[in-house]
């Protein structure tokens, strides 16, 4: 594994206890992306879904997603990340999550997925082209993509030069034009694009929605 990698391992590893509480602290962010969420699952997800989410951390949606489809398949590197997740899981008595942990690119994972997830998360994943491959080699056709992913602005080089000198990775980050390229390259049609968090009438918002489906291949 690369060495950013193991960067991004350790760092969530140690904050896997305090993560849920921090992302508390960021509201200003992680407020306007959850309550998107919530409203894009109402109109999306359906009993008989199997679901992808990669990046799953403590499984901040995970769980929510679960309680309204068939079953979660939760991948995410950090194994601390997901021992909070099991917590949950086991609070709950949920029983269809399934955890795997490593790096989505080297896990083999069984069959196909009527929905694929990632929220603030794939802008860790440096191979973009492999990423959205093999995520489009896992979508259903007709199945559909949910991100949220950094949106690539003025404002947001400054969050992800904080993020370096905080983990020591300078993380990816997306216009809309070339996300919409990348997702009709592999097979998606736009749903919805949108972008929001510190937004107004003069400044792009930091963080970018998508919403597709997949039209092409198998």
């Amino acid at each position: 594994m690369a060495p950013k990698e193991n960067q991004v391992i350790h760092f969530y590893n140690n904050l896997a206890q305090e993560y849920d509480a921090e992302q508390e602290e960021f509201a200003f962010v992680r407020q306007p992306e959850k309550e998107l969420l919530l409203a894009t699952f109402k109109k999306v997800l359906k009993p008989n879904m199997r679901v992808l989410e990669i990046g799953a951390g403590t499984g901040r949606f995970t769980l929510e997603m679960a309680s309204h489809v068939k079953e979660v398949v939760a991948v995410d590197i950090a194994e601390n990340m997901l021992d909070v997740m099991r917590k949950k899981i086991s609070d709950q008595k949920r029983e269809n999550v399934k955890i795997f942990c490593g790096d989505f690119l080297d896990l083999e994972l069984d069959g196909s997925f009527d929905l694929i997830v990632s929220f603030s998360a794939i802008e860790y994943l440096k191979d973009v082209p492999q990423v959205f491959d093999k995520i489009s080699r896992l979508t259903k056709k007709g199945g559909q993509l949910i991100l949220t992913t950094a949106h690539n602005t003025f404002l947001r080089m400054f969050g992800r030069v904080g993020n370096y000198f905080r983990q020591k990775v300078y993380m990816n980050a997306f216009r809309k034009k070339k996300m919409k390229a990348i997702l009709n390259r592999y097979g998606y049609d736009v749903i919805e694009l949108d972008d929001l968090v510190l937004k107004s009438f003069f400044i792009k918002g930091i963080l970018l929605f998508v919403h597709a489906e997949k039209v092409k291949g198998d």
